[in-house]
């Protein structure tokens, strides 16, 4: 169970048909996330999907709404690292570790609230016992840069809740640009010229091309001279992103924050 001291309290269950899986639960060692597969003598079919931070929860509802938020933030953590080839996880079977807490998983009053903060605060301050090299995987390091940062933790809920779209990118930018970086930067970090930029943006918000998934309606504009692709768009912006949250992460010293907590 990756090295955990104990079983989690509470956990889902996901069948994920995808031969990639086995090998991402056992090298997922994240002080946010937790992984493992059913105990099988081949590769198992099932896997638990859980985090500590659903704990200290009491009733149905408190673990329902945690975890929904937390499976949000996993959820743009992989986009962020996988683009549209990450299709997101399914989860079954909620589950209690113990008979006594059967209560709280049973019946549970879906949907739950994406929108709270799914972070346990006495789990934050939870010494963790990994080494700093785990930090180097982009979804650990996003999802714990989220502890601190509420920059990330509003970008991995969002784009985790949406997907990768035209308008998830230009929420991107959004972020980006209100966080201080502005456009010739952000086109640097994609990759694109400002007249690049500029042609992503009117593609995103012009619905005569792209019909329901532009930003906006409306349609008395006309198709943009130079339409770009989705996936031009996501490469360069996703590009961009991923570095502006190293920069984050930089900036509230997470390694340091890492460190303290080992």
């Amino acid at each position: 169970m990756n090295g955990l001291n104990s079983a989690p309290r509470f956990y889902m269950w996901t069948h994920p048909n995808r031969s990639w899986m086995e090998n991402f639960a056992q090298n997922l060692l994240s002080p946010d996330i937790v992984m493992w597969g059913e105990e099988s003598e081949t590769i198992p079919a099932w896997y638990a999907w859980t985090s500590r931070h659903f704990d200290e929860a009491s009733t149905p509802q408190e673990f329902l709404d945690k975890m929904t938020a937390m499976k949000a933030m996993f959820d743009g953590a992989m986009y962020l690292a996988s683009g549209r080839n990450y299709y997101p996880l399914e989860l079954v079977n909620p589950s209690a570790e113990n008979v006594q807490d059967q209560e709280i998983v049973c019946d549970l009053p879906y949907p739950g609230n994406v929108t709270i903060n799914p972070f346990s605060p006495k789990h934050l301050k939870t010494h963790h016992g990994l080494d700093q090299s785990k930090l180097d995987d982009p979804l650990t390091r996003n999802i714990f840069l989220a502890r601190y940062d509420e920059v990330a933790f509003a970008i991995l809920k969002y784009v985790g809740v949406n997907g990768i779209t035209y308008q998830s990118l230009y929420a991107f930018r959004d972020w980006m640009k209100d966080a201080g970086w502005d456009d010739k930067k952000i086109a640097d970090e994609a990759g694109w010229s400002g007249s690049r930029l500029k042609d992503f943006t009117n593609t995103a918000n012009n619905p005569a091309y792209l019909g329901p998934f532009a930003r906006h309606g409306g349609s008395k504009d006309p198709p943009p001279k130079r339409p770009m692709l989705l996936d031009e768009a996501e490469k360069g912006l996703l590009q961009a992103v991923n570095r502006f949250l190293l920069h984050r992460a930089a900036t509230v010293d997470l390694r340091a924050e890492w460190n303290a907590l080992r």
